[in-house]
């Protein structure tokens, strides 16, 4: 890999840093909204879903609206960085406010105040992602630097998935064991570090400031964007793993209170805890792994490989769940680790491949419509799962009003956890396969674009 490609590794941290923000932006819904809204604050676990998940439809037009308007954009600054600092800024006000509502209002009038907070979130984690994203795929042209970028994210992401696990667990420190309560100061504390670490790529990245091409319209880049099959294909990629990981994601909390704890919360909320740390440091650990193998054996074999080790984390949980011995769960959660790490890493990879055969054909760097247009699929697979996830948790028969629930509704509960993702996560493994963009091509189109340049053919693994 030429000197020009190779990235020192402060610009890629200072860059990854924002995926510290980001694992809160995103994930804190899964670990509190069920457990605050809807057994804290009884609001319906289908409103809830709603609430989570129809914020996300406006996301169809947002981020692609606000990839277009970043890859538009000049400043002195930059294309990207402004946006990224105003987003920053709003995501951790609301999220302060979301975590902190009108108690003495009525279930459904919660339910609306959620709804209504959540969708103001959505909008100003847009202002932030989407740029900060597109800053991500254009740092370098290299085929395995790309990845390596990416790297450095899913490396900040785990060390910040740490504190998800403790979440919950505050929210009952802080609030004398009333989680409604404590939650209040958990907002305060999360959305501080959303703020720090949400600013620091705006700070500390420098973008390159030389884009001289011509402007391209809002409608005429979503049908180019669109018309992209390889896109397209990993955009179903993604939406599956997303509707087979998100759309149970809050059962173990109800498994593990319901039955491998027999109703006890703190004992539920510590294991959820200690094991989001376990699954976090898994994760870690897995990312050089995954770097090497991809570095050697190609982007498609690795994503495939960690599907499919997702796949069987699934099967594991029927047995690995159990009153008997809750701690045998952490095998569960030590299996999915590398393909909840490993997505990020090669699916933003190859986005930044697919800006190449796109700039092939139409002559334009649009790395902010791709990043916004593939966050939208994102956030569209997630927002199905929200809607569905409240559905599921209603399918299965769980009343927050008993307080010992049902045998049939455990075993309603413990199969869906089951079952669900190896289905979802089975068929993108499949998808994974039809994928084109090998090392080979991307390195054809790259030669097509830039005739005077000549890459190596080999690349030092700098993981």
């Amino acid at each position: 890999m030429s000197d020009s490609k190779k990235l020192p590794r402060s610009k890629k941290s200072a860059w990854a840093i924002g995926s510290i923000a980001d694992v809160y932006m995103t994930n804190a819904f899964s670990y509190l909204a069920f457990p605050i809204y809807n057994m804290g604050l009884g609001v319906d676990p289908r409103m809830l879903g709603w609430a989570l998940g129809l914020p996300r439809v406006w996301d169809a037009i947002s981020d692609p609206l606000m990839g277009n308007i970043s890859d538009n954009t000049r400043t002195r600054f930059g294309r990207r960085r402004p946006f990224i600092l105003i987003g920053a800024v709003l995501c951790a006000v609301m999220f302060a406010l979301i975590w902190s509502p009108p108690t003495g209002w009525s279930p459904t009038a919660i339910g609306w105040y959620f709804l209504v907070m959540v969708f103001l979130y959505y909008t100003a984690y847009t202002i932030f992602i989407v740029p900060w994203g597109a800053m991500g795929l254009e740092l370098t042209t290299d085929y395995n630097e790309r990845t390596r970028v990416q790297v450095y994210r899913v490396y900040f992401h785990a060390i910040g998935g740490l504190g998800l696990g403790t979440m919950w667990v505050l929210a009952l420190k802080w609030g004398g064991g009333d989680d409604v309560v404590g939650v209040r100061y958990v907002g305060l504390a999360f959305g501080a570090l959303i703020l720090v670490f949400g600013v620091l790529p705006a700070i500390f990245c420098r973008e390159n400031l030389a884009h001289d091409q011509d402007k391209i319209k809002f409608w005429p880049a979503i049908k180019a964007t669109f018309s992209n099959k390889v896109f397209l294909l990993l955009i179903a990629v993604t939406v599956c793993l997303m509707l087979g990981i998100f759309m149970v994601n809050s059962f173990p909390l109800y498994i593990n209170t319901c039955y491998v704890f027999g109703g006890d919360k703190e004992g539920a909320a510590s294991l959820n805890m200690y094991g989001k740390f376990a699954f976090g440091a898994v994760g870690l650990g897995s990312v050089p792994v995954i770097s090497y193998v991809a570095t050697r054996v190609g982007k498609k074999a690795t994503l495939i490989g960690c599907l499919l080790m997702m796949v069987v984390a699934s099967g594991t949980s029927w047995w690995l769940y159990t009153p008997d011995h809750p701690w045998l769960q952490l095998i569960t959660m030590a299996l999915a680790a590398p393909g909840m790490s490993c997505m990020p890493i090669i699916a933003s990879s190859m986005v930044a491949d697919i800006c190449d055969m796109d700039e092939l054909k139409t002559g334009r760097r649009r790395e902010g419509m791709f990043g916004g247009s593939y966050s939208w699929a994102t956030q569209t697979g997630i927002s199905l799962t929200m809607i569905l996830s409240g559905y599921m948790l209603s399918w299965s028969g769980f009343d927050a009003a008993v307080e010992v629930q049902p045998e049939a509704v455990i075993t309603n509960m413990r199969l869906l956890y089951m079952f669900v993702p190896m289905g979802f996560v089975g068929l993108a493994a499949l998808l994974v396969a039809f994928y084109p963009l090998t090392e080979e091509r991307v390195l054809e189109i790259q030669k097509q674009l830039h005739p005077e340049e000549t890459p190596d053919d080999t690349t030092p693994n700098e993981a």
